[in-house]
């Protein structure tokens, strides 16, 4: 989105913002600041004040994967100071809340109440002290991908996998983070890791036209099967991403249930996104409504995750799941 663009857009939020509060004192005003679009957590999110009648006005800022404008979004945010800040995906909640390393125990959102999710892993990324408590007064929020020894547990029992291989784009801060965690483990459970990554335009931006050609990198190099963990990039483009996989014979392993839902991925291993949405108000409900500190407030992950296995990825992969996958899976037909 060209920065003019956006100026504007923004613009026409903060007044809407305005004439809400004039209309009605009482609301509370939350800004949500999102990468790429309202999707299942920002629309789950909005729902839940929404469905129960809730005093509660939600702005949605679109930056459209383009890092740029998140200064100028972070200025607007400290000019408007709405009740609570929400923001989602890691590039946007450092760039917003900063780290602890930029900031220690305080926010680069000043005094501004603010709440993360879609953060899959908040400490490595440093917006976290752990995985129990922020460590700072200001700041909460949800974690929301499993446990990369728990979905690696479920691949290979799905299929013993030795060469795993991850594409991502260079400049993801969770992927490469996702892609550490992996090369972690992998002695532990005897496997390696391919990684490659895309080629970045000018625009500091990834061509989906390259991911055939480094899908078919992997697969000349060993890699048994494609894994796709956290990146925005291969999410947006799942199905071309899947598609040029199965034409390479090899199977796509995902956290992302989207990749099996609406992609030829052969197995997530995931948390919805919808019910991460709704984690997240739930912690919004505390800090609004019982004046709740966010810094007091435990960092929260959803306690049950799914299992998904698309037959039609399977059938043609004749990669057919094993009973003990069966019993736990959802089927994608």
């Amino acid at each position: 989105m060209p920065k003019v663009m956006f100026i504007i857009v923004a613009l026409v939020l903060m007044a809407g913002a305005t004439r809400a509060r004039e209309d009605d004192s009482d609301a509370f005003q939350v800004h949500m600041v999102v990468w790429r679009g309202c999707e299942e957590a920002c629309k789950s999110f909005t729902h839940y004040f929404k469905s129960r009648k809730l005093p509660v006005n939600v702005i949605v800022t679109d930056v459209a994967k383009d890092k740029s404008l998140l200064p100028e979004v972070k200025q607007l945010l400290l000019k408007e100071r709405p009740d609570l800040v929400v923001t989602w995906g890691t590039s946007v909640t450092r760039s917003l809340i900063g780290t602890i390393a930029d900031y220690g125990i305080g926010s680069g959102l000043g005094d501004i109440p603010s709440l993360f999710m879609i953060v899959a892993d908040p400490v490595r990324a440093g917006i976290i002290v752990d995985h129990e408590t922020s460590g700072r007064p200001l700041v909460t929020g949800v974690h929301n991908r499993v446990n990369e020894t728990v979905q690696l547990k479920h691949i290979f029992e799905y299929q013993p996998i030795k060469h795993l291989a991850v594409i991502n784009e260079p400049n993801a801060v969770n992927s490469h983070q996702n892609t550490q965690k992996l090369a972690a483990l992998s002695d532990q459970l005897g496997f390696e890791v391919i990684s490659l990554e895309y080629s970045l335009g000018a625009d500091e931006r990834a061509d989906p036209a390259e991911i055939p050609l480094k899908i078919a990198e992997a697969k000349a190099l060993g890699a048994d099967a494609l894994y796709v963990g956290s990146s925005s990039f291969n999410l947006e483009n799942r199905q071309s991403y899947t598609e040029a996989a199965i034409s390479e014979n090899l199977p796509v392993f995902s956290a992302y249930e989207q990749m099996v839902r609406d992609g030829l991925a052969l197995m997530s291993v995931s948390n919805s996104y919808k019910n991460v949405g709704k984690l997240a108000a739930s912690q919004a409900y505390e800090i609004l409504f019982k004046a709740k500190s966010p810094g007091a407030l435990s960092i929260r992950a959803l306690e049950r995750f799914s299992v998904l296995v698309n037959m039609q990825a399977a059938k043609r992969l004749s990669l057919y799941p094993p009973l003990s996958i069966i019993s736990i899976a959802k089927i994608v037909k």
